[in-house]
């Protein structure tokens, strides 16, 4: 029985693996001791994860409008302001960095939301 929990339990970390395939940073943004300084820029705390990262279109909006977006879900509960994508974030360098518009809670699973811009159906 022992031997049947472990296998279950190696099978269930494999499967995270593959199923959370990419990594991105989770940004966190840090206190900033002078907000009105002329050279003002916000910092971040960056925390590794491995996440599953989708492009898709989404509807927010009560009207009905549709968004392409990108929903990196990770394992766990996670709090984050924005998102560095692996082989794109420069720590320092704000333009590398994703704000995050929604975030989600599932059963032991976070999904953050950007919103990249809005699809234009039938040439509206």
């Amino acid at each position: 029985m022992v031997n049947l929990i472990q296998r279950a339990v190696l099978l269930r970390l494999a499967g995270d693996s593959m199923r959370y395939s990419d990594k991105v940073y989770l940004l966190t943004k840090l206190i900033d001791e002078d907000p009105d300084g002329l050279n003002h820029q916000v910092s971040y705390r960056s925390q590794v994860v491995q996440a599953n990262v989708q492009q898709v279109n989404l509807t927010f909006a009560p009207n009905g409008t549709v968004y392409n977006a990108t929903v990196i879900r990770v394992y766990g509960r996670y709090k984050a302001d924005a998102i560095g994508f692996d082989g794109e974030y420069v720590k320092g360098d704000n333009d590398t960095v994703h704000e995050i518009q929604k975030v989600s809670q599932h059963d032991k699973q976070t999904a953050f939301y950007i919103i990249h811009n809005e699809v234009i159906l039938h040439g509206e």
